[in-house]
């Protein structure tokens, strides 16, 4: 029906045929998003790279400074890692409510912000991080701010002929990831977010990283809302604006999971409890201090 697939026996090898095979070659590893797309019949003809057997792009580890994760790594692995639950845990808690076990299995971190979705559930907590990806063509590699990787929906910064091969953040345990999905549609998010804090003397936010999904063409960082809060301890009244704020950064849609109206209003609920939790900071059911 058009479509060839070739199992790469190494990441030289998969660099080679990205080469040779230019825009009509997609690099495919767990085939989640594929095998979907494929069922709709929403593919046009290509070349499948295959790089499942490629052990040298699973991992989780610290060096340097950096937690570094291959491309790719399943999903399920990052939910189980507590070199992520300690340092990193807003993408460990966003691993955890990825879709299901079964599709965690199989779904790589690489392929999840490589499908470009908005509302794709490990981006947020790697925009918080400040994330970078490494991208790798057969001549060499580029490292590209994650901020920049995304640039429209199923759109990337990605050339023909690269691929991710990793990414990389700074650990910060000061971290925190939320959602808001709906179960029968195998959670996809209709909202999520994360948010980074760096915590000084007195619980001051020096500096704070929020990040939110499905709630414009690609996930985004929430600058408007940053402002309000750095500098500033995460007390009531500087949330309070931060929720306001984080308005001008958003630009939702009306879908089938949520309302435009819908989503603005959980966007601001959601940011007061994934900054209170980033910052350590426990709440009863009505939101008061414990």
């Amino acid at each position: 029906m058009g479509y060839q697939f070739i199992t790469a026996g190494s990441l030289t090898h998969a660099l080679e045929l990205l080469e040779q095979h230019g825009q009509a070659a997609r690099i495919v590893c767990g085939g989640t998003d594929v095998m979907v797309r494929l069922h709709l019949k929403r593919l046009p003809e290509c070349v499948f790279i295959n790089i499942r057997e490629l052990e040298e792009l699973r991992y989780i580890r610290e060096e340097d400074g950096w937690i570094r994760i291959g491309a790719g790594t399943a999903l399920g692995t990052l939910e189980h890692s507590t070199l992520l639950l300690d340092k990193a845990p807003a993408l460990f808690q966003a691993a955890q409510v990825f879709a299901d076990p079964n599709v965690r299995h199989s779904a790589t971190v690489g392929g999840n912000i490589c499908n470009a979705s908005p509302s794709a559930d490990s981006a947020p907590s790697l925009l918080a991080f400040d994330a970078q990806v490494v991208i790798a063509r057969k001549d060499g590699q580029r490292v590209l701010p994650i901020r920049d990787f995304f640039t429209g929906v199923g759109r990337t910064a990605l050339r023909p002929g690269e691929m991710a091969v990793e990414i990389r953040f700074r650990p910060n345990p000061n971290s925190a990831f939320v959602k808001v999905g709906l179960r029968s549609a195998m959670a996809i998010s209709v909202v999520n977010i994360a948010a980074s804090a760096d915590l000084g003397q007195g619980g001051v936010m020096k500096d704070v990283r929020i990040a939110v999904g499905a709630v414009a063409p690609t996930p985004i960082r929430a600058d408007h809302a940053e402002g309000c809060l750095r500098g500033k301890r995460p007390d009531k009244a500087a949330i309070r604006e931060a929720m306001d704020a984080i308005q001008m950064d958003i630009k939702p849609i009306t879908d089938v999971r949520a309302s435009e109206e819908y989503r603005r209003i959980v966007t601001e609920n959601m940011l007061r409890r994934v900054v209170r939790k980033a910052c350590g900071i426990c709440e009863n059911e009505e939101g008061a201090d414990q």
